[in-house]
């Protein structure tokens, strides 16, 4: 019979989501891989939350976080970036941390690190919890973008069918809009972000 533990299991499982994706991990196929049967797997993870909640640990293992700098605005910046650049090349945890619901303790120190920029700029509780709640979505919602670029080398485009009347400034940009989705780096998006630091 083939052995099998912890470490080969999650060695294995991370082959698979590496190819398949988060939604193509399941006990059976990830059983057959190893040359095993599903009950085997059991042993090691009560169910597939445990297993990928053992995934995200081991990948959070590789985030370095930046240098603190002085300023909260700089402080924030490369904490999304670092953050985002993880997620780029672990694009499967995405949809896993939008939900909430597998936390690492080194996924953790991204809200503690937004929080504690908030608070070093003077924001109340209610309003430093918004701004780590926008950052985290401005950076979820760029790193999607990023990894696809990454994979087809495409800028965005616009429709020529952009409609001046319909949509007067869509129209009025389309022409410049590679140029502009080009500028629209992510250190940019995540800047523009954490300018809400000093309007307080």
């Amino acid at each position: 019979m083939t052995k099998i533990n912890r470490e080969r299991i999650v060695d294995t499982a991370l082959e698979i989501i590496a190819t398949d994706g988060e939604s193509g991990l399941s006990m059976r196929p990830l059983a057959a891989r190893l040359g095993v049967t599903p009950m085997a797997l059991y042993r090691y993870f009560p169910d597939r939350d445990a297993l990928l909640l053992a995934l995200v640990e081991r990948v959070s293992e590789e985030i370095r976080l930046p240098e603190p700098a002085v300023a909260p605005r700089e402080r924030a910046v490369a904490l999304a970036l670092c953050l985002h650049d993880f997620l780029v090349g672990h694009p499967w945890m995405i949809r896993l941390i939008s939900t909430g619901r597998l936390t690492s303790p080194a996924g953790l120190r991204f809200p503690e690190g937004f929080l504690g920029c908030a608070r070093d700029a003077g924001l109340d509780d209610a309003t430093a919890f918004v701004f780590y709640r926008t950052m985290f979505a401005s950076v979820l919602g760029q790193a999607p973008i990023t990894s696809t670029r990454t994979q087809t080398g495409v800028l965005v485009t616009l429709s020529p069918r952009a409609s001046a009347e319909a949509t007067p400034a869509v129209a009025a940009l389309a022409p410049r809009w590679p140029e502009l989705d080009a500028l629209a780096t992510p250190a940019a998006v995540f800047g523009a972000v954490a300018d809400l630091l000093a309007v307080h």
